[in-house]
């Protein structure tokens, strides 16, 4: 019954995250019809990212990776209410401590600008800061609605913060359809602020239906339930999952210097982030709350085969989807948003870089659960020390690969951190706290799992030099795919234990 309510959790929520996915994928569309690669453009991506950005870097995923444990220990251990006044405390100091950051940003916007679009110039830098000013408003909106995120997570409850994006991209898209202009940016400044806004009145209401505040206002003005080990705990995973949160800014800023950059790197990750963002919420909104549990009740067989079925299926997908995508990137980027300001040169481009984010797929999946095992385990500091060496690799590629390969050498260098990110964590798992990612598969199945994937992007490559018809290509593309699909669940249905008799969660 436990392994159905969790399969059926992560089917709804897998369905709130695709919807989420799915219009998030319009709003770039959208985008692109109205504003081409172009400044313009840069600056609404720019706008857009920030909120968010600042959130999951400074906040956000933070907060889930320490509140849901925490959440669990102290309704086993103290009583329900304590765990509440737990939620409500940290919503006012996130609320007060996110207000007074967005200031200090305001005030620095100029600097922060530049950080965000190295490659902007003066002017560039000027207009871009006051619409920044205005989208700041939506950090501290945005903060608060993490701490309930966590809150509903903790109560089994993920499916209203699972459909926050498809609130947020319905608000925006509305606003890009309606309003936006290549001279009215600051429109989509306002609509990120509004949509910020509703998501978190949707989540506001859940949280009191669920009772996740029940008793949590006493003792509200003493904030005794934010001790030190949970503050320093709370920092370590910020750290971790900030660095992380980084890898795309950082590389976003690189692209920069190129004009219609930030544009043509964002048409590409946005393809890469449908499966990911999946994928990446379910384990966060799902996975992340029964692992942690297993392990605050001493479940360790439970929690392992949990971590064993998550990878497998990760794999089943992100293999065959690398390949079908790396494939087919061309006639899919022109299907999807060659019309309006966005031209076949545009097209070609982005399908280039699409070509080479889809090789990191697998990677930054495979990393969001790594770091869930970690984290659930009650270990933050492994994670960051790993993340921060991770990002310093980026830099170093970036400023290495751009001088020679351009914008693809920015997005190559992007690919190859994700990759050395995953292994170290994998290796820290497995030596640190002796988890293996997937019990059971040792090296030689890896071996033939990435010989299969390399032979894959290899066909691939050798048909789009021989197959000139777009719907050919898609058609081939798709049937490789399935051919790997097939292939991965036989590897792993022959030496997975976990896989033998069933494909669930």
């Amino acid at each position: 019954m436990l392994k159905r309510s969790v399969s059926l959790a992560a089917m709804l929520v897998a369905i709130a995250m695709l919807l989420g996915r799915f219009t998030g994928l319009l709003r770039v569309l959208g985008l692109a019809l109205v504003l081409g690669v172009s400044y313009a453009n840069d600056l609404a991506i720019l706008v857009i990212s920030v909120p968010d950005f600042l959130n999951a870097m400074l906040i956000g995923g933070a907060l889930a990776a320490v509140l849901v444990p925490e959440m669990h220990r102290r309704s086993q251990d103290v009583s329900e209410e304590n765990a509440n006044q737990l939620i409500v405390q940290t919503f006012v100091v996130v609320g007060v401590i996110s207000t007074v950051i967005a200031i200090i940003l305001a005030v620095c916007s100029s600097w922060f600008t530049q950080l965000l679009a190295s490659g902007f110039t003066s002017l560039q830098i000027n207009e871009a800061s006051r619409l920044i000013m205005i989208v700041l408003l939506a950090f501290p909106i945005s903060a608060v609605t993490a701490v309930t995120a966590a809150a509903l997570q903790g109560h089994h409850k993920p499916n209203i913060p699972a459909y926050g994006n498809l609130f947020f991209n319905l608000i925006l898209l509305c606003a890009i359809f309606f309003w936006v202009t290549p001279e009215s940016i600051e429109v989509v400044a306002w609509a990120v602020v509004a949509a910020v806004s509703f998501r978190l009145f949707t989540q506001l209401v859940s949280c009191y239906a669920t009772g996740a505040f029940v008793g949590g206002f006493q003792s509200l003005a003493r904030f005794n339930t934010l001790n030190r080990e949970l503050l320093v705990k709370y920092f370590q995973a910020l750290a971790a999952i900030g660095v992380v949160v980084a890898f795309p800014v950082v590389s976003r800023s690189f692209a920069s210097a190129f004009e219609g950059g930030i544009s043509l790197f964002e048409y590409a990750q946005k393809l890469v982030e449908l499966p990911r963002g999946l994928f990446g919420a379910v384990l966060a909104m799902v996975i992340f709350p029964r692992l942690s549990r297993d392990f605050s009740e001493g479940n360790m067989t439970e929690g392992t085969n949990l971590i064993s079925q998550s990878a497998g299926l990760i794999l089943l997908i992100s293999i065959p989807v690398t390949v079908a995508v790396y494939g087919c990137a061309e006639p899919v980027v022109s299907l999807l948003f060659e019309r309006g300001k966005f031209s076949a040169t545009d097209a070609a481009n982005t399908a280039q870089l699409l070509q080479i984010a889809i090789l990191s797929m697998p990677a930054l999946i495979l990393s969001i659960l790594t770091m869930n095992v970690f984290y659930a385990k009650h270990e933050t500091i492994i994670p960051f020390k790993l993340s921060l060496v991770s990002l310093l690799v980026l830099v170093v590629l970036s400023i290495m690969l751009r001088n020679s390969m351009g914008i693809s050498g920015v997005m190559l260098a992007f690919v190859i951190s994700s990759w050395f990110h995953f292994m170290s964590l994998t290796m820290a798992l497995q030596l640190k706290l002796k988890v293996s990612v997937i019990e059971g598969v040792k090296i030689k199945h890896f071996a033939a799992l990435t010989l299969l994937t390399l032979l894959g992007i290899l066909f691939s490559a050798m048909m789009i030099r021989l197959i000139s018809e777009p719907i050919h290509l898609i058609i081939f593309s798709v049937l490789l795919g399935l051919f790997c699909f097939g292939s991965v669940l036989l590897i792993l249905k022959n030496h997975l234990p976990r896989f033998n008799r069933k494909l669930s969660l």
